[in-house]
């Protein structure tokens, strides 16, 4: 006999993919989970390797982080509402390795490994729809171990891929013909390689700021060069020289966009990422172009195949709880007490939010980025899936944070905050070890 279990299949063991797994794992009555991981330990982007190209199986490296990447968001707000961080004491803005930690320890809290298969690379998702108008999912995936190749039947795919593996690389006129390294952030791991070099480091957001202060401590000179319409912080490194975006390149010479110059031993793309699914179905309408996914209502969910989800879509956004108010979200729908509009609305409602969004002057590859609209989408889907949102406090450490790294980019990470309650927070200034 058929099962009468919801078959659910989750693609990626980051973040995202543990947390909708616990929620989903907690109703084994309900639903059978399978969460497919293509590296040998769940953690994603998290989980750090020295190696920057392909991992022991020949795949692409998955994970952009580096040596002594410390997180930009204090945990206290980073962390998931129903598995706070153990250590209350010490920094807020921890090494990557605390954070990797955390998340092998709420996948075993959880009980989550037996759902999990690791090594495992999907390589095919595609849809089948049947006479009455369901649509069901055939995975294929391999054993990486075994080279095994099995496909099965879902009745929901959840996508956790990620979106910090394949690097948004720019066309610059000439770069082929620059002798110096030429890498992309999601390949840098460590500053010593660029000692007394001459670098120019391309992109300004978190990481292109963050590698460009960590590489300064070594280089000779550092090219922050971007084209934000106002300098970053004044505070950053003596070394360090702000210059617009790169024009062309002629050799070892760099020619910025207000027709300055400057010899440069090595590269850095810090441009950002590209959302990819190289497994998903030509039978599904999906449009990946300049960084915007579409169509997708909410920015979770297929507009045209309900039970196709694409977690990690919204940016600067404090990704950790968000998923776990999506997950709620997602099974509200699959349990029927979310009722969405039809496929004609959905695809309306996102239509409309990007024209407004446009109208507003936000170009199509900045609309994933919340900011400030992030609270009011937490709020919604919280309401939707009758769950509490975010806390008040969350927006005010949040607020902080993003105050105190405006008055100096070098020193913000140094705060300390502890959550007092729901409304109230306390900060303190304590010099790093």
């Amino acid at each position: 006999m058929p099962s009468s279990k919801t078959r659910i299949a989750v693609v990626g063991g980051g973040v995202a993919g543990l947390v909708v797994a616990r929620h989903v794992a907690s109703r084994p009555e309900t639903y059978s989970l399978t969460l497919f991981e293509q590296s040998d330990q769940v953690g994603g982007t998290w989980v750090y390797t020295d190696r920057a190209d392909t991992d022991k199986h020949g795949l692409p490296v998955h994970s952009s982080m580096y040596k002594n990447l410390r997180t930009n968001l204090p945990k206290e707000v980073m962390q998931i509402p129903d598995y706070p961080f153990k250590e209350l004491e010490g920094p807020s803005f921890v090494h990557h390795s605390v954070i990797r930690e955390y998340l092998f320890g709420y996948a075993k809290h959880f009980n989550l490994y037996p759902h999990i298969k690791l090594n495992t690379l999907v390589k095919h998702v595609e849809p089948e729809v049947l006479k009455n108008g369901q649509v069901l999912w055939m995975v294929t995936y391999v054993d990486l171990e075994a080279k095994l190749k099995t496909t099965k039947t879902f009745d929901v795919v959840i996508l956790c891929n990620g979106h910090y593996t394949v690097g948004h690389v720019p066309r610059i006129r000439g770069i082929d013909s620059f002798p110096g390294s030429c890498i992309h952030s999601h390949q840098y791991r460590i500053p010593e390689i660029y000692s007394g070099k001459k670098v120019c480091i391309l992109g300004a957001s978190w990481s292109g700021i963050d590698i460009a202060i960590e590489v300064s401590n070594f280089a000779d000179k550092v090219y922050l060069s971007h084209n934000l319409p106002t300098p970053v912080d004044a505070k950053m490194m003596k070394n360090v020289e702000q210059r617009p975006g790169v024009e062309s390149v002629r050799g070892k010479t760099f020619i910025f966009k207000d027709g300055s110059s400057a010899e440069i031993d090595a590269f850095i793309y810090c441009t950002g990422y590209k959302f990819t699914y190289p497994f998903l179905s030509d039978k599904v309408e999906l449009s990946t172009e300049d960084n915007h996914v579409e169509p997708i209502y909410k920015h979770l969910l297929h507009t045209d195949m309900p039970n196709l989800f694409f977690m990690g879509l919204p940016g600067i956004v404090i990704p950790f709880p968000m998923f776990h108010i999506q997950s709620h979200y997602i099974l509200g729908i699959l349990e029927g007490r979310i009722k969405l509009p039809s496929s004609k609305e959905m695809r309306e409602d996102m239509e409309r939010e990007k024209a407004a969004l446009l109208e507003q002057g936000i170009p199509l590859r900045h609309i994933n980025k919340m900011k400030e609209r992030q609270w009011a989408y937490y709020d919604e889907i919280a309401a939707a899936a009758n769950i509490p949102s975010f806390p008040p406090v969350v927006k005010k450490i949040y607020d902080h944070t993003n105050q105190m790294r405006e008055l100096d980019l070098t020193t913000y990470k140094n705060y300390q905050y502890r959550i007092v309650d729901n409304e109230n927070f306390t900060v303190c200034c304590c010099k790093p070890c």
